[in-house]
């Protein structure tokens, strides 16, 4: 039994796998987004429908608020004020990141204004 089937060139074979890269690209983009991954951003920050703090909350009450989410606001035992800006910029990082309601650029630093001034001496 001979073969029947002539073997493809080189160009022939090259052509043929870009036809199908092409409508396999086609079909994937063709398939809908994900309902949960339509809500983020690239940058993998929620839109504007999780960021519910109201304006104008006292530093004491974006801290109470923002930690209740996830766990019970700390104890304010004795950091470094940078360490505290990190602890609250990483915290916040990880609400956006997740949904929460997370704090704004402009309420960070009322929050660490209100540990410090209320953390005990170590």
């Amino acid at each position: 039994m001979t073969n029947q089937f002539k073997p493809m060139n080189n160009v022939v074979a090259i052509l043929v796998t870009i036809a199908f890269a092409i409508v396999f690209f086609i079909l994937f983009m063709l398939i809908p987004e994900p309902e949960n991954k339509k809500a983020s951003s690239p940058a993998g920050q929620t839109s504007g429908n999780a960021r519910a703090f109201p304006s104008g909350l006292t530093g004491e009450v974006l801290f109470d608020r923002a930690c209740s989410q996830c766990h019970t606001p700390p104890p304010l035992t004795h950091r470094s004020p940078e360490d505290w800006r990190i602890l609250v910029l990483k915290m916040n990082r990880n609400m956006q990141q997740t949904g929460k309601n997370y704090l704004t650029p402009e309420e960070i630093q009322p929050v660490v204004d209100y540990i410090l001034s209320h953390q005990k001496p170590a």
